[in-house]
């Protein structure tokens, strides 16, 4: 073998063993990525989301995560913020969150797809808790197990929630149609009562 084949070999073997390195170094640092991680936490907890701009807004979210963890431990209830209301679209809109507190005015909008959301387009949302001026949504898709245990256990401990509670949807005149789970909820507590 002429030398001129064995440098070239070796150069060719000492690039490979690099780019190979490089590609497993990248896959090792691709595997603990704190997204990768984000999204295993928004799985296991459910985040009550509401916008940094609405400081009401989030004070009410972590009433009712305090309530929810309570009432249902298992849910692993917390508040989160998003930067604004375009970011709280953008999260329900594409499936990375699943429940939001907002001014019903919003709500409405991003239901739609109208005023400020008219870019983001309209984002398929249900009503499951009014407290006041905001109400607790979800995306529609929501499971409706999850939709009458939420409901059922705000509505048992109002006590925990702002004097403005005004409570479990369904008499009409609501911003949003309320949640599947929220009706059957709602349907069982008239027979109860």
């Amino acid at each position: 073998m002429s030398s001129r084949t064995k440098s070239g070999r070796r150069a060719f073997l000492r690039h490979g063993a690099r780019a190979a390195g490089l590609f497993g170094l990248w896959l090792a640092l691709g595997a603990h990525t704190p997204y990768r991680q984000w999204k295993v936490y928004r799985q296991r907890h459910l985040l009550i989301l509401a916008s940094k701009t609405d400081p009401e807004g989030y004070h009410l979210s972590q009433k009712v995560a305090a309530v929810l963890a309570e009432a249902l431990p298992d849910s692993r209830a917390r508040p989160s913020r998003a930067p604004g209301p375009a970011r709280i679209a953008s999260l329900l809109g594409t499936a990375q969150m699943d429940v939001a507190l907002m001014p019903r005015t919003e709500a409405a909008a991003l239901n739609a797809g109208m005023g400020r959301f008219a870019d983001t387009g309209p984002v398929d949302l249900r009503a499951l808790f009014s407290l006041g001026p905001h109400l607790l949504v979800c995306r529609a898709e929501f499971p409706e197990a999850h939709a009458y245990l939420i409901v059922k256990a705000l509505d048992s401990d109002r006590a925990g929630l702002p004097g403005n509670a005004d409570g479990v949807l369904g008499e009409g005149g609501q911003a949003l149609a309320p949640h599947p789970g929220v009706l059957v909820y709602l349907k069982e507590r008239g027979k109860a009562g």
